[in-house]
């Protein structure tokens, strides 16, 4: 017995004629005799009497009819269910966070992905942005956001905004900063990153243009330590305005006023990788949350001109 067989019973009962039949299935009134007498011979049943208005079904007939529907329907839904596997993907991906979930609006894209790829599970890992492509490198992380455009040709970054940073201090350094110029600042005691970091090349050349150097007091590449480090009083540090803000509102740091400092937010993963369809599932999301246009997720020299095109 095949599925096309059962098909052909159907719908010989359903137009009560061999002819019909075989018009509405695009096929010769000989074939459609030559299924319904495979599953009598099979089945061994009669399953239509020839009267003059056609074929009538058999009462034995009739019942396998309802069979034979159910069979089918039954089928298609087994077909249906497993083209829908097909497109449904399974999987973990390790995603490097080089800021706050909210900030990142890793929610967002979390909902966004149980709705449409609720078989994907994220592994979220805090990682400043050196570190993070240090591991996309190694593949300790399958993807990641990173501030500033790496140099890495083997990474394929997708613009995401500008985030703009503050120059933070401690609390009781207000006074002597409120009246002070870039001069003054550049003596005061720095917390600097001691590898790469996007936030230290931007320190660096806000002092180089002016033809300043600073005084560095120490080095760490984590972000919260920084403003634990400045709310203690210790140092002054270039940091993300929303960490900086909040810190502020506590009434731990205050934020030098200058002229607005900013830096590019990426997503980003191994080029090597960019048909993956767990990375290409979770990119897709991840520009839809950002509001990103495709054209922006073409790899680094990409993404770096969308950069330039977006901040003039």
């Amino acid at each position: 017995m095949e599925l096309y067989q059962l098909r052909t019973f159907l719908i010989v009962a359903e137009e009560k004629g061999i002819t019909r039949a075989a018009k509405r299935l695009f096929t010769t009134p000989p074939s459609i005799s030559a299924h319904i007498k495979m599953l009598e011979d099979e089945w061994n049943v009669t399953l239509f009497r020839r009267t003059a208005r056609g074929m009538e079904i058999t009462e034995k007939g009739e019942l396998l009819r309802q069979k034979a529907q159910a069979t089918l329907l039954a089928a298609q839904d087994l077909s249906n269910h497993a083209t829908q596997l097909g497109e449904f993907l399974m999987g973990s991906l390790r995603v490097g966070l080089n800021s706050s979930a909210i900030f990142l609006r890793v929610p967002q894209i979390i909902e966004d992905l149980q709705e449409h790829q609720p078989g994907v599970e994220l592994r979220l890992i805090n990682r400043d942005s050196a570190k993070a492509l240090e591991d996309l490198n190694d593949g300790s992380l399958d993807a990641g956001f990173i501030f500033g455009l790496p140099e890495d040709k083997t990474i394929t970054t997708i613009w995401l905004d500008n985030t703009e940073l503050a120059i933070a201090a401690p609390k009781e350094w207000e006074g002597q900063m409120a009246e002070g110029d870039w001069q003054a600042v550049s003596q005061l005691q720095w917390i600097s990153s001691d590898n790469y970091c996007s936030f230290q090349a931007i320190t660096d050349r806000l002092f180089q243009d002016r033809g300043l150097r600073y005084r560095q007091l120490l080095l760490t590449n984590d972000d919260r330590t920084k403003i634990d480090l400045i709310g203690s009083g210790l140092g002054v540090s270039l940091v993300e305005r929303t960490d900086a803000e909040a810190a502020m509102a506590a009434g731990d740091v205050f934020i030098w006023p200058t002229e607005p400092i900013t830096c590019d937010l990426f997503f980003a993963h191994q080029t090597s990788r960019g048909q993956d369809p767990l990375i290409r599932a979770l990119k897709a999301i991840v520009m839809d949350v950002w509001e990103v246009e495709a054209e922006a997720s073409a790899g680094s020299s990409s993404s770096s001109i969308r950069r330039i095109d977006r901040a003039s």
